[in-house]
């Protein structure tokens, strides 16, 4: 809920204050997000922001341009419905020392609150009924009390639909300069500065008048924009100036004076009522009121000119904010020639120009569409821009203009011809070269309805579009009879009947086959299609209002068709609300940067092409400056790509024939080439991002696998009974751990860490492999050693055991047989008792070697890996230790 008494809150308080203006204020309440078009129509009809909240502002005026204002944004909020309540009420503005404002409101106004409605509503306070009423085409009806509004019996706004209620806040801008005119130094001086003035005038558009004897300048500024921009052009021009040695700046005295009753003459100076004498040089004058709309982007002074109190209707001077506070401004430079808007009459439809009819545009003879002319316009220059079009306007006269035209679009390797071409491919749903690829498609939607295109159906209604083509109109409408007869569901002959009627003039029966044709149409696609011809129609017919109405139809049936929007735009700029079609306009650049190009080119736009300059200036400037920072971002990239990966890397040639093409972009000046660059860096960005984090997991994936060999490798050499020897296989298996647990240890997001990384594991992988080949070695001496440690320990318990068997079985032996007498063998053991013992303990050593080869054999495989693995456990979760 919408609390006015939240802005008040925001407003500084005034002790004392230096002006006391009566006017009216008007407080808007929105739900979700306000459309621009209401703080753009009230700032231009003069209303000044005080304080704005949450869903809720508060404005002040001074002048009824208020209820203007709020009845041109009731007839547009009936176009386009938005959620606005608007109360007008009286105000006092207040103003301070310090040039800060605020207000001062009845205690019944000041402690209110509302809902927001659904639709936009005007409330009007009774006792500015008078003021309404006097407006011609404005009237009040009763609305009674409202719900959280102050207790009186509020107005509701009535608007008649007849008038436009355009704002008669307009300027004069008079440029004086100072000195005596007579005098050679001061002529001189001036001739050399007004030079600079006039270039500036020139560049922005304006019509001028310039008093060579006075040495006066003066040219009107219809609308807000142009004020604000020309007098930070001519501030900026100053100051340029001043600050270049080589340039001379004569001082001049300026002011902004209301159109009002002023008729634009030569004597015009001589009657707006200012001392010239007593204004400071160098800074423009405007009204007080005036000046508080501009303290946004200015800093204003009182100039201390007059005797009277001071009021809104004092004059002051206006200066640029210091510290870059103002944000430099300009205008697109791209000058159409006066062949392509010069001439009055009524509209072509296929392209909207007004030096010939349908019948005779060069559109007729164009054949298919080139939506990619606008990737080659990308590609140019937009400097270069002005030089097709100059050259366009001196190839092509008014008297021959389709055949001159068809000439300059054949040159296909000129800049002439690129721009005409463009121009003429501006309007491309509208022209007959579109309706053989409708009859043609299949699909549903528009983006994919011309790649793939069906053959050629129905001899009837393609002859007779051949006969329309070469203005035989009589073959063509009894070709159209008999294809009506044979199809008579078919919507082709319907659309083509369209096109017969409207060459021939009858708007009315085009209108109807359109509608028919629109109501047969198989396709969502072949629906928006007919619709968007019937909404060209009421277009070119000065129905704009109806053609908003139908062009929004057709984009309900294709909502990524971009041109129904486009065409909206057209219709609003040809009404005069510019400011709204910008909106539209900005939208649809955010979509398709192309639009850009369309619009700086777009004939039709002539009525608000200078506010449209000045507005696609700002989007060129941010775009400009963004392009900066890519550009500086690409260079960058490319010394990252060379620092991160390495020549032989798969991602490293591709990722600069990328960034090779980004730097192309880079030095082409043209708004399309910005947007790609700087959207071309972003997902270079996001690609190189993902590229390193694939393979920092590789690398990490790579890099367990390794650890993994090399701690084989270190249990298998492990064992080596003889380490002192392997000094190489050290220092090898040495460089690979400490490799490994330096790449483990560093974040390799750093571009240099990332090389390393890539680098030393590939030096760690073949010095692994190397290893594993000197294993083989070393495998075998290990094993042969374990084997003969297992054989001599085997040996060295069988050899004790049976030397001690015969230890006790000799003397056992001969003590137990002293009884046994004639036994030669006894006997024989008796005499040679030391000489058996030998032979025994030779006999049981060479049984004892036997046996423990044997057994070391039969064990030697389980042996081994019984003590791997208790190696194993004791390695295992720790990183691979140096020798």
């Amino acid at each position: 809920m919408a609390d006015i008494s939240k802005l008040i809150e925001r407003l500084p308080e005034i002790e004392q204050s230096r002006m006391v203006a009566s006017g009216f204020g008007v407080w808007v309440s929105w739900k979700g997000d306000l459309n621009t078009a209401v703080e753009n129509t009230l700032r231009e009809y003069g209303c000044l922001l005080l304080a704005q909240d949450n869903g809720q502002a508060l404005w002040f005026c001074n002048t009824p341009e208020l209820f203007r204002a709020l009845a041109r944004l009731q007839i547009w909020a009936r176009v386009n419905p938005m959620p606005v309540l608007c109360e007008a009420v009286p105000l006092t503005f207040l103003v301070g020392y310090e040039m800060e404002f605020s207000v001062s409101l009845s205690a019944e106004l000041d402690r209110q609150d509302s809902r927001v409605p659904d639709d936009f509503e005007v409330v009007i306070h009774p006792k500015l009924k008078g003021k309404i009423n006097s407006i011609p085409g404005l009237s009040t009806e009763a609305l009674g009390k409202v719900d959280g509004l102050a207790s009186v019996e509020w107005l509701k706004l009535q608007a008649d639909q007849g008038l436009d209620y355009e704002t008669i806040r307009k300027w004069y801008f008079i440029i004086k300069p100072l000195g005596n005119m007579s005098d050679r130094e001061s002529i001189m001086g001036w001739r050399e500065f007004s030079g600079e003035i006039l270039a500036l005038v020139q560049r922005l558009g304006l019509k001028y008048v310039s008093d060579v004897k006075e040495g006066v300048i003066f040219f009107p500024l219809d609308n807000f924009q142009l004020l604000k921009n020309f007098c930070n052009e001519i501030l900026t021009l100053i100051r340029e100036i001043k600050e270049d040695p080589e340039r001379e700046a004569w001082p001049v005295v300026m002011a902004a004076v209301s159109q009002e009753n002023l008729q634009f003459t030569g004597d015009l100076p001589k009657k707006v009522g200012l001392d010239w004498n007593r204004l400071a040089p160098d800074f423009p004058h405007v009204r007080f009121m005036d000046g508080f709309l501009l303290s946004k982007w200015f800093r204003i002074n009182e100039a201390r000119y007059g005797t009277d109190a001071l009021s809104l209707d004092s004059w002051c001077t206006i200066a640029q904010k210091e510290g870059g506070e103002l944000m430099e401004h300009g205008t697109m430079e791209v000058i159409l020639p006066n062949v392509l808007l010069g001439v009055d009459g009524a509209e072509c439809f296929y392209c909207g120009q007004k030096s010939h009819g349908p019948g005779d545009c060069p559109s007729r003879k164009l054949a298919g569409v080139h939506p990619n002319l606008w990737q080659q316009l990308s590609k140019t220059d937009v400097k270069a821009f002005n030089k097709g079009l100059i050259a366009l306007g001196e190839a092509v006269s008014v008297e021959e203009y389709t055949s001159n035209l068809l000439e300059v679009m054949e040159r296909k390797d000129s800049l002439e011809s690129l721009v005409a071409r463009a121009i003429y491919e501006i309007n491309s749903p509208g022209q007959l070269r579109m309706l053989k690829l409708v009859w043609r498609n299949r699909n549903k939607e528009w983006g994919d309805g011309f790649r793939q295109l069906a053959p050629i159906e129905g001899g009837f209604v393609w002859d007779a579009l051949n006969y329309l083509e070469t203005d035989d109109y009589d073959n063509a409408e009894e070709l159209l009879k008999s294809a009506q007869l044979k199809y008579p569901r078919s919507y082709q002959p319907h659309s083509l009947w369209g096109f017969c009627f409207l060459e021939t003039g009858d708007m009315n029966q085009a209108l109807f086959h359109w509608q028919e044709a629109e109501r047969m149409s198989y396709t969502p696609m072949q629906q928006g299609y007919f619709s968007y011809l019937q909404g060209r129609l009421q277009e070119v017919a000065g129905s704009l209002k109806e053609a908003i109405n139908t062009y929004k139809h057709a984009n309900t049936y294709s909502p990524t068709w971009i041109d129904p929007v486009y065409r909206q735009a057209v219709c609003m700029v040809k009404m005069g609300f510019t400011g709204q079609a910008m909106d539209l306009f900005s939208d649809l650049i955010r979509r398709d940067p192309h639009i850009f190009n369309r619009i700086l080119l777009d004939p039709e736009l002539d009525r608000g092409r200078v506010q449209l300059m000045s507005s696609l200036w700002e989007m060129w400037a941010v775009a400009r400056e963004e392009m900066q920072q890519a550009k500086t971002q690409v260079e960058t990239l490319i010394k990252d790509i060379s620092r991160r990966f390495n020549e032989n890397h798969e991602y490293f040639e591709s990722a600069n024939e990328e960034l090779a093409r980004l730097s192309k972009l880079a030095e082409t000046n043209n708004y399309v080439a910005f947007r790609l660059l700087i959207k071309g860096v972003q997902k270079f960005q996001s690609d190189l991002d993902g590229e390193v984090k694939r393979e920092i997991q590789r690398i990490n994936g790579n890099l367990e696998y390794q650890s993994d060999r090399i701690r084989n490798v270190q249990k298998e050499a492990a064992w080596f009974p003889f380490p002192k020897l392997l000094l190489e296989f050290n220092k090898d298996f040495n460089f690979c751990v400490d490799k490994i647990n330096w790449i483990k240890t560093q974040n390799l997001k750093d571009a240099d860490n990332f090389r390393k990384a890539l680098t030393f594991l590939d030096d760690v992988e073949d010095r692994i492999d190397t290893l594993q080949g000197r294993l083989v070695t070393l495998r075998i001496v290990r094993d042969s050693t374990l084997f003969v440690l297992m054989l001599g320990r085997n040996f060295i318990w069988l050899e004790l055991v049976c030397l001690g068997l015969a230890l006790v079985a000799v003397p056992s032996l001969i003590y137990f047989t002293q009884d046994v007498q004639n036994n030669w063998i006894i006997d024989a053991l008796r005499e040679q008792r030391w000489e058996f013992a030998k032979g025994l303990v030779i006999i049981l050593s060479v049984l004892c070697v036997a046996f423990a080869a044997i057994k070391s054999a039969i064990t030697f495989d389980k042996r081994k890996r019984e003590l791997f693995d208790q190696l194993d456990e004791e390695m295992r979760g720790s990183a691979p230790r140096r020798y």
